[in-house]
């Protein structure tokens, strides 16, 4: 098991072209986490769609339309708050109920596609890993 272990959301824009990003605000816990993540957080429920209904709710502001949830696959890369450690991802892909807003930790949101794969504020797990999978799964256009 990583020593960081999550749950993150892929929200496709309509065209799969680009997917949604977080980008930590001022009141982020870990300072030293500067790039872009995926929404959702630390697995602390009992269950992985649990998990990404509260911290959708809590970042973007938003509900989970929990009918639309799909598993996309779990991946493991350094984490971009500790370099020393590795975080995993169990990644879900499905749609949002509302108009995703940043909230509580979040400072801003952008849209990421295949061809962000070299943005510096970029995490590893999204860079070395989750984009060439989306895009190896024909989930990424």
């Amino acid at each position: 098991m990583a020593y960081y272990n999550k749950i993150g959301l892929l929200v496709l824009n309509d065209d799969k072209t680009a997917f949604l990003v977080c980008e930590p605000g001022n009141k982020y816990e870990d300072k030293r986490v500067t790039q872009y993540l995926m929404p959702g957080g630390q697995l602390e429920e009992n269950s992985d769609e649990e998990c990404l209904k509260r911290e959708i709710k809590e970042e973007l502001d938003c509900d989970l339309d929990e009918k639309s949830l799909e598993y996309v696959g779990e991946y493991i890369d350094v984490s971009a708050a500790t370099p020393e450690r590795d975080v995993m991802i169990r990644l879900y892909k499905g749609n949002l109920i509302g108009s995703p807003e940043p909230s509580s930790e979040i400072g801003a949101l952008y849209w990421l596609g295949k061809n962000d794969i070299d943005n510096p504020k970029v995490s590893p797990i999204i860079k070395n890993k989750i984009i060439p999978d989306l895009i190896k799964k024909k989930i990424l256009k």
